[in-house]
């Protein structure tokens, strides 16, 4: 598990705050679509989740459209709760239906997807997250990532931090740093990074949920000045950070899900 709320600051109740869901997903130059993303309101809260597949259409399509009709369908079940509690358990049971993905011959088929979901009651925000998608909080003009990626890199960093690896053995691995260490579908997992506490919302904030295609292709300054310019209109916000992530893109563009939560009291 992990937290790092950095200059979000520990949760205090009694404000009301009203949620706004924008949401905008494309395909990119993939053949298949394996984004997928949900956003509800019940009484229990505001829940916002984005999963980004692997495994072609058979696979990372069925993995990220299970993880998010299922999360969605057992939130709407509860009333009130841990929402720690349900973030872990669903992680747990969600790796566990993903993993037995079958085909036509029921064969496993190895599929997997990443998930960010972040809750949001009385001004309140929980997050979860398993794998490299994101989740930012956009607050007076700055933009904090408050995930990590669960990949190879993470891992290299930690053992160069810790004296466990030299520099010379850190780049000549640097080359499987983007494979992923930790998704829904490896089975039995156990990176599972998630808010010990909620953190405190505050008027005016933007969340922003989104998967891998948006933030390898734009930088945090340009995903910063898409949101800011368009913070009366998030619709359009949402709608431009997928369509300059298509044009600003290097080489093929991946499949790229954004969504944007505003607060306003």
């Amino acid at each position: 598990m992990y937290q790092d709320e950095g200059n979000i600051v520990t949760a205090r109740s009694g404000t009301s705050y009203h949620t706004e869901m924008y949401a905008s997903s494309i395909i990119g130059t993939r053949k298949y679509q394996q984004d997928s993303y949900g956003c509800i309101e019940t009484p229990a809260g505001s829940l916002a989740v984005v999963c980004d597949g692997m495994g072609g259409l058979q696979g990372g399509e069925r993995a990220s459209g299970l993880s998010v009709g299922t999360l969605l369908d057992d939130y709407i079940k509860i009333s009130t709760g841990d929402i720690h509690s349900f973030f872990y358990n669903e992680a747990v049971k969600l790796d566990d239906l993903v993993y037995k993905i079958t085909d036509q011959n029921g064969d496993l088929l190895g599929a997997g997807t990443t998930i960010v979901a972040v809750h949001i009651k009385d001004n309140l925000i929980n997050w979860l997250s398993v794998g490299d998608s994101k989740i930012y909080i956009i607050r007076n003009s700055s933009m904090q990532c408050i995930v990590r990626e669960h990949n190879y890199r993470m891992m290299l960093d930690e053992m160069y931090a810790n004296g466990k690896i030299t520099i010379e053995k850190y780049r000549s691995e640097e080359s499987r740093a983007e494979a992923l260490t930790s998704f829904l579908g490896i089975g039995n997992v156990s990176l599972i990074d998630l808010s010990e506490k909620p953190a405190e919302l505050m008027e005016g904030d933007i969340i922003l949920l989104c998967s891998d295609g948006l933030y390898k292709s734009l930088s945090d300054d340009k995903i910063l000045a898409i949101i800011l310019d368009n913070f009366f209109d998030m619709q359009r916000a949402a709608e431009e950070l997928t369509s300059s992530a298509l044009a600003y893109a290097a080489k093929g563009q991946d499949n790229t899900t954004v969504v944007l939560l505003r607060y306003g009291q």
